[in-house]
């Protein structure tokens, strides 16, 4: 059985050698977090990427509709099919109104007709992408 001076002094090695153990593990922390201000900005990640960092472009990521000798370019893949789905007229219309910004009467005048047929093309052309896009949320498996 071990006297009461050496359990007094088995606590107070063990004692100092929990002190010893927590000081070096709170030293080894401070001196990680040195090193790593060390090599990291302040700036944030995406302030640094938007310097350093750019997106590609490419021409297959676009589909090109030709109206009036004009190109017109349309991102969205699924706008691109709802406008191929439209008649000529109706989709000559809507470039021509969108993508040149031509007035009706402009309009008119290239596809001489008169300026309630561009309205009315107009409309119809709005129905038909509204019915399209419809169509395409409620049965997204089916391919046009």
């Amino acid at each position: 059985m071990p006297s009461p001076l050496d359990e007094d002094r088995t606590c107070a090695m063990f004692d100092s050698f929990s002190k010893k153990v927590s000081r070096n593990f709170i030293r080894n922390l401070e001196r990680a977090e040195g090193n790593r201000d060390k090599h990291f900005a302040e700036e944030p990640v995406d302030y640094i990427l938007e310097l350093l960092g750019h997106e590609d472009k490419y021409p297959s990521e676009s589909f090109v509709l030709y109206v009036g000798g004009y190109s017109c370019v349309v991102k969205s893949e699924i706008l691109h099919k709802a406008l191929l789905s439209l008649p000529e007229n109706q989709r000559s219309v809507l470039l021509l109104d969108f993508w040149r910004n031509l007035t009706d009467r402009e309009i008119a005048e290239e596809l001489e007709v008169t300026t309630r047929t561009i309205y009315n093309l107009r409309q119809r052309a709005y129905k038909a992408i509204r019915k399209f896009y419809e169509r395409e949320q409620l049965y997204p498996w089916i391919e046009l």
